[in-house]
């Protein structure tokens, strides 16, 4: 299953990658009617826009890495040991039970 990520992955980034430079490509055409570069522009933000979006969902929901488990930390050696604590004593009665 990691071969399908990364390759579903790959393939969204070079979409995002393309779309990205005609994006500035259509920003520094200077021959283009305003309104019309416009739209195009906006539609490519669109599509960079839902690219984020696809990838944050397969890396945080649909191909989640499971976390590392962390190991219990253990108590340096020359700590002192606490001792047991005392039995607790409850109403009515006269010691710890």
């Amino acid at each position: 299953m990691a071969n399908l990520k990364l390759d579903l992955v790959n393939k969204i980034n070079n979409r995002k990658y393309y779309d990205e430079l005609e994006l500035i490509r259509l920003a520094q055409e200077p021959n283009m009617n305003y309104g019309e570069k416009l739209e195009l522009m906006d539609e490519l933000l669109e599509n960079i826009a839902l690219v984020n979006l696809q990838l944050g969902l397969i890396n945080e929901v649909y191909f989640k890495e499971p976390a590392p488990q962390e190991a219990p930390v253990a108590a340096p050696a020359d700590a002192p040991v606490a001792a047991a604590p005392a039995a607790k004593v409850h109403q009515g009665q006269s010691h710890g039970e």
